[in-house]
C-alpha cells in the first residue's frame, strides 16, 4: 500500500503508480513531537575532568588555582585552545610520553584522543613507520605508545582542578546514547516499518519519510513522481539483499584491507578498533576498491527502479577505457559512527541498503542549508562541527526540526533509502551496521547533471586525469572519427594537445581532480565528454530536451544572483545604431538640467 504524505500533498490515483494497488481509507500516524531532550550524561570522566561550567566554584579556591598553576608552570599563561595547537606539533611520541609525565594536568591535556590519532596517521606517510603499528590496544594513545590500555596510569584528578569543554566535551559525545536521546522517533518509526511490512501504511505526518514497497514503485513512477523526493523502499522478500553482517565479512576477508576513513586496515585490525575504543566519531569504513569489493559486487542486484544510470556511459571499450568516478561503495561502521551532513559529488542520486543495523537520516533540499552547517556560496567549501554527536547535542537537531522542508526517518535492515540529487543528509547509525550504497544519474536527473559537470566544474571530484584522457582518446580515435566537428568534439582535441605538453607527474595522473590545484591542471571538459557519449549512446533526444531545460536553468540562476531576468534585461536594453532593440522609460539623466539653460 503506498502511503500518503501530507507534506506533498498526498498520493491519489492519478499519480501514475501500479493500478493494482489497492486503495482503502487511510488512517494517520499520531502527530508526536520529534523534538529530543539531551540528557545530562551521569558518567564521569576518567581523569575527573569537569565542564567549563564548573570553573566558577573555584573563582575564590586559592589552592586550586595555585596547584593548577604549579602543575603547568609557564605553559599556564596560555589559553588552553593554544596549548592544545602547540601540542599538536610535538611529532615525536617519546617526546609526548615524557611530556605527559612531567604533572597531572599535561597527562589530562595529553589524554586527549586526537593528537595520538593524528601522530598514528602521520606515521603512516613515513615509510619507516608505516608498519609500526600492527595491533590496536583500546585507544589512539595505547597503541601508539604500544602499552595495552589496562596498563596506562590510573591518575584521578582533584574535583574541579581542570575545567575544560575542550577536553570534557569529546568524552561526553563518546557517551552519547542514541537510542535514549531518539527514543520517540525510534517507537515512531518501528511502527512505520512493521505496518509497511504487513502492507497496512498510513497517512504520514510533516517531516517523516514515505515507505514504498519496491515491488508497487516503477521506472515511469520514479521518474514522473518521486525523483525529487526522497523515499524508503521496503521488501518483504528475506532474499533481497545480501546476508551480510561484519562476523560473515571478517569470516571471509580477515586480512583484507579495507579503506576506514584516514587509515587502511585490514577487517581484523578494525575488528579490535570496533570492540574498544574512545572516540567521539568511531572510524567508518567506507570501501569500495578492495580486492573483497570485486567479489561483493557479484552479490548483489540494485533495485529496477535505480538501474538506468547515465554515467555508465563513462565506460568505453568494455570497462577497458573507464573514467567513470567510484560510484559503488560497502560501509561498515559501529553505532554512533555515521556521516556528517553533505551532497553526494557531482551532483549524482544515490539509493543506501541498510543490510544490518539501524540508520537515522536527517536530510534537507538542495537550497536549504542545515543549521550548524557553514558554506560558501559556491558550496565548494563546507563547514560543520567536529562530528554528528557535537552536532545532535548543540542542539542543531532540534533546529533542523523547525524547518518544515526537514526529513527525519530511519532504514531498518532490509530498507532502501533514497536520495535525490542536491539534497543534504547526515546519517546517525544507531547500532554496529553494514550496508551497501551507490550513486548513479536517472534521466529525470540528466538537467541538473549537466548544470553541475558545466557550471561547477572546480567541484567535480572522482575523475582521474590519465582516465579521462585515455578516455578522451579512445572516444575520439575510435568512436567521433567520422562524426564532423563541433564546439564540443574541438575542446575534446584542444584539451587532449593541452594535457600531452604538461608532462605531469605519475601521482599528480592519478588523483582524484578534486584533489589538484587548478593551477596544476586545467579544468578537464567532463561535460563536453559526457554530451557526446550520450549521443554516441542513442540518447540525443534525451540530451536536447534536457540541454533546453539547462539554458532556462541558468537564466533563472543568472536571475537569482543578478536580480534581473532574461527578460527585464532585454526590456531594458538601449537602443542601438543597428536598430531599437529593448524599450526606453524616456529618461536622460545626461541632459543638462534647465536651470542651467
Amino acid at each position: 500500500m503506498i502511503i500518503q504524505h501530507e507534506m506533498s500533498g498526498g498520493i491519489g490515483e492519478s499519480n501514475g503508480l501500479s493500478s493494482d494497488v489497492k486503495r482503502r481509507k487511510l488512517d494517520t500516524y499520531p502527530d508526536t513531537s520529534r523534538n529530543i531532550s539531551v540528557y545530562n550524561i551521569s558518567s564521569r570522566h576518567p581523569l575527573n575532568v569537569k565542564p567549563s561550567g564548573n570553573s566558577y566554584l573555584t573563582l575564590e579556591n586559592e589552592e586550586l588555582i595555585r596547584a593548577k598553576q604549579n602543575s603547568l608552570g609557564d605553559l599556564a599563561v596560555f589559553p588552553e585552545e593554544l596549548l592544545m595547537e602547540i601540542l599538536t606539533y610535538v611529532d615525536d611520541k617519546e617526546t609526548l610520553r615524557n611530556l605527559s609525565q612531567t604533572s597531572r594536568l599535561l597527562y589530562a591535556y595529553l589524554y586527549d584522543e586526537d593528537i595520538w590519532k593524528k601522530l598514528y596517521v602521520k606515521s603512516l606517510d613515513d615509510p619507516q613507520h608505516k608498519d609500526d603499528y600492527k595491533d590496536w590496544n583500546g585507544s589512539w594513545r595505547s597503541t601508539v605508545l604500544k602499552v595495552k590500555e589496562k596498563y596506562q596510569a590510573n591518575i584521578v584528578l582533584p574535583d574541579n582542578l581542570l575545567c575544560s569543554d575542550l577536553l570534557y566535551r569529546p568524552f561526553q559525545c563518546s557517551q552519547i546514547n542514541y537510542d535514549k536521546v531518539f527514543s520517540k522517533i525510534i517507537a515512531e518509526e518501528e511502527m512505520y516499518h512493521r505496518d509497511a511490512l504487513s502492507n497496512n501504511l498510513k497517512t504520514l505526518q510533516r517531516g517523516r519519510i514515505q515507505r514504498i514497497p519496491e515491488s508497487q514503485m516503477s521506472l515511469q513512477d520514479f521518474n514522473q513522481k518521486y525523483h525529487d523526493m526522497p523515499f524508503i523502499l521496503t521488501n518483504n522478500d528475506n532474499t533481497r539483499w545480501p546476508k551480510w553482517n561484519f562476523s560473515s565479512l571478517l569470516s571471509r576477508f580477515p586480512d583484507v584491507k579495507f579503506r576506514q576513513e584516514a587509515v587502511e586496515w585490514n577487517l581484523s585490525l578494525y575488528n579490535d578498533y570496533l570492540k574498544s575504543n574512545r572516540d567521539e566519531n568511531p572510524l567508518y569504513l567506507f570501501d569500495c576498491s578492495s580486492v573483497a569489493m570485486k567479489t561483493l559486487r557479484k552479490e548483489y542486484k540494485a533495485p529496477e527502479i535505480f538501474q538506468e544510470d547515465l554515467f555508465t556511459y563513462f565506460n568505453l571499450n568494455d570497462g577497458k577505457n573507464n573514467c567513470r568516478p567510484d560510484h559503488a561503495w560497502l560501509i561498515v561502521g559501529p553505532e554512533r559512527s555515521g556521516s556528517t551532513f553533505h551532497k553526494d559529488p557531482n551532483y549524482t542520486s544515490a539509493w543506501n541498503a541498510a543490510l544490518t543495523g539501524r540508520k537515522l537520516w536527517v536530510m534537507l533540499p538542495p537550497d536549504i542549508t542545515p543549521p550548524g552547517v557553514g558554506t560558501d556560496e559556491e558550496e565548494s567549501e563546507v563547514t560543520s562541527p567536529v562530528g554528528i554527536a557535537e552536532w545532535v547535542i548543540s542542539g542543531f537537531f532540534n533546529d533542523s526540526l523547525k524547518i518544515k522542508e526537514c526529513l527525519v526517518g530511519i532504514t531498518h535492515p532490509g530498507e532502501c533509502m533514497y536520495v535525490p540529487s542536491g539534497w543534504w543528509h547526515s546519517v546517525i547509525n544507531l547500532d554496529d551496521s553494514v550496508a551497501l550504497t551507490q550513486n548513479f544519474v536517472p534521466i529525470s536527473k540528466l538537467t541538473n547533471v549537466l548544470n553541475f559537470l558545466k557550471n561547477k566544474r572546480e567541484q567535480l571530484s572522482g575523475f582521474r586525469p590519465n582516465s579521462v584522457k585515455e578516455t578522451l582518446d579512445y572516444a575520439i580515435d575510435s568512436l567521433l572519427q567520422n562524426k564532423e566537428n563541433n564546439e564540443d568534439i574541438t575542446k575534446l582535441k584542444e584539451y587532449r594537445e593541452k594535457f600531452d605538453s604538461l608532462n605531469l607527474g605519475e601521482k599528480l595522473i592519478n588523483e582524484d581532480c578534486g584533489e589538484i590545484l587548478t593551477s596544476q591542471l586545467p579544468a578537464m571538459p567532463v561535460y563536453e565528454l559526457f554530451k557526446q557519449l550520450l549521443i554516441l549512446n542513442g540518447k540525443e533526444e534525451e540530451l536536447k530536451t534536457a540541454l533546453g531545460e539547462l539554458e532556462k536553468l541558468e537564466a533563472r540562476n543568472k536571475a537569482k544572483i543578478t536580480g534581473k531576468s532574461e527578460a527585464w534585461e532585454k526590456l531594458t536594453t538601449p537602443a542601438t545604431e543597428d536598430g531599437p532593440t529593448g524599450f526606453s522609460f524616456g529618461f536622460n539623466l545626461e541632459e543638462e538640467s534647465s536651470d542651467e539653460e
